[in-house]
């Protein structure tokens, strides 16, 4: 990566090119780091699909693929969503890069900064006004297999094809932990606690916490609940089903399916994801926006009075 005091810092620009909005954004940002003279690197399918190519430009920018902008460029933005965001995490996690998420009108917990406000977010970074979080990441290794998976929101064990349910062994450390009937099992950082494990009743945790959450899916038993672990266990999980298959997912990705039964071993991942903050919504600010929370309606008229007063 290229950034110095003096000189301009390399964007990067990825999106979801199936979203027209995401386009139209991506052109916009174009052309104004094309009039403020700031180089840019841009996926080659962003270019396809609005119709231009690398010869389009000048020598501030040019295309290249995910992996190729995740390592030459010194920030990342990505135009999408959430989904768009934890995509190119894959990339730029490997590189330590930081990434900006830019949404298109419904608020995420990742990419939290405005359409129109990208080209501000810019500026803000061009004056080092940001701040960097870093997210930590887990990882998972499946059935013995050398390749390590990385996941900043979760990794998901469960049920696919004709399973009606699947029988979950899980061990934190040494220490065995539960065995239960059920659709899976979600094992979220702090981050992923207001995807997946938030939805099946796992709580929200702030993100900064050095914690794991472990969160059954439909379990069979009222008395399955969610466990928070430290973020430094080691947490191995033995999913079987005697009808139909077993599925794991690391941030939504396939990583094996249609077996009948998967081992995992998945703890901290030697990775830290960096976000650009200080840019967009505050973490509790959109916590409450997602979740509607203090919204009862009894007078939009009350501000919520502050700490000590």
């Amino acid at each position: 990566m290229s950034g110095s005091a003096n000189i301009s810092p390399v964007f990067g620009l990825m999106g979801n090119v199936g979203k027209e909005a995401a386009l139209d954004a991506i052109a916009g940002t174009m052309h104004f780091l094309e009039r403020r003279d700031i180089p840019f690197l841009i996926e080659n399918d962003v270019l396809t699909a609005l119709e231009r190519s690398s010869s389009d430009g000048t020598a501030l920018w040019r295309g290249a693929e995910r992996p190729e902008i995740a390592a030459e460029a010194d920030f990342v933005i990505t135009f999408g969503g959430d989904g768009t965001m934890l995509a190119v995490i894959q990339h730029t996690l490997l590189h330590d890069t930081p990434v900006l998420g830019v949404n298109l009108g419904k608020l995420g917990f990742l990419a939290d900064v405005g359409v129109d406000e990208v080209y501000w977010a810019i500026e803000e970074i061009l004056e080092r006004k940001h701040t960097i979080e870093k997210r930590m990441t887990i990882s998972g290794r499946f059935d013995d297999a050398p390749e390590e998976h990385y996941a900043l929101n979760d990794i998901v064990l469960a049920k696919s094809g004709a399973a009606k349910v699947i029988s979950i062994d899980a061990f934190v450390g040494e220490e065995f932990l539960a065995s239960f009937l059920a659709d899976g099992l979600i094992v979220s950082t702090p981050t992923g606690s207001t995807a997946y494990s938030l939805a099946t009743g796992g709580p929200v945790v702030v993100p900064e916490s050095n914690v794991i959450i472990i969160s059954p899916i439909s379990a069979h038993t009222l008395t399955a609940r969610p466990v928070i672990v430290s973020g430094d266990s080691r947490i191995a999980v033995c999913a079987r089903a005697e009808e139909g298959a077993v599925m794991v997912m690391a941030d939504g990705r396939v990583i094996a399916q249609d077996r009948p039964a998967i081992d995992a071993e998945i703890r901290r991942g030697v990775h830290a994801v960096p976000l650009v903050k200080n840019l967009g919504p505050k973490y509790f600010e959109t916590l409450r926006r997602k979740l509607s929370w203090a919204q009862d309606g009894r007078s939009s008229a009350e501000t919520p009075r502050t700490a000590g007063t």
